[in-house]
């Protein structure tokens, strides 16, 4: 999720470590161009028309989640999903278990996510 509000940030992961929850904080960063393209695809050809939210709110986003107040950074412009996944895991400690899936599995995979972010409105 993507979270950028000072305030929001401050409640939410506060209220988390009150609890006594052990919060990891990572900010998944790409350049522009990078983002752009993966919003192009998780619209399934549809463009960026239905993504008109996300790209307006772009630049702000990148730049508010580049400051040291995101806690631990993670460039994934040339990263896998299971890549991030290993170095986020690696960082807060725990150990995964091995991925399995296959190329097409795993393809299959992305666009059972990509279907699922389809807005219908």
């Amino acid at each position: 999720m993507t979270l950028v509000d000072d305030g929001y940030v401050d409640d939410i992961l506060g209220r988390l470590r009150e609890n006594g929850h052990a919060v990891h904080h990572f900010a998944l960063l790409a350049e522009r161009a990078t983002v752009l393209r993966r919003l192009t695809e998780r619209g399934l050809g549809r463009g960026l028309r239905r993504e008109s939210f996300a790209v307006e709110r772009l630049d702000d986003c990148l730049e508010r989640l580049a400051a040291p107040r995101f806690a631990e950074h993670i460039r994934t412009d040339a990263l896998t999903v299971p890549r991030v996944a290993e170095r986020i895991a690696a960082s807060a400690g725990l150990r995964p278990e091995p991925n399995t899936d296959g190329r097409l599995r795993h393809r299959l995979r992305r666009l059972r996510v990509g279907v699922r972010h389809i807005r219908r409105d």
